[in-house]
């Protein structure tokens, strides 16, 4: 599940651009998700869990800013693979 979450790169941009748009201020687009090294070996991995970390800060600011859920709601039904 951690390769399927790290990989929704275009439901993280998206989230991020329509939180932008309803709240200016937020600073969602700047968590970088900064992973301890002794969790991974290759800088993929790293980036892997940095993107994971990131979608998982950003549902958690999307579900205070709009009424429906993330997943499935957002992600799925938008096409995003």
């Amino acid at each position: 599940m951690l390769i399927w979450l790290g990989g929704q790169l275009a439901a993280l941009a998206e989230g991020r651009r329509l939180i932008q748009q309803r709240c200016p201020d937020s600073t969602c687009h700047r968590f970088v998700g900064a992973v301890a090294p002794q969790k991974f070996r290759s800088p993929q991995r790293e980036r892997l869990l940095r993107q994971s970390r990131q979608i998982l800060h950003l549902i958690g600011e999307w579900e205070g800013v709009f009424p429906e859920k993330f997943f499935p709601r957002f992600a799925t039904r938008s096409g995003f693979d």
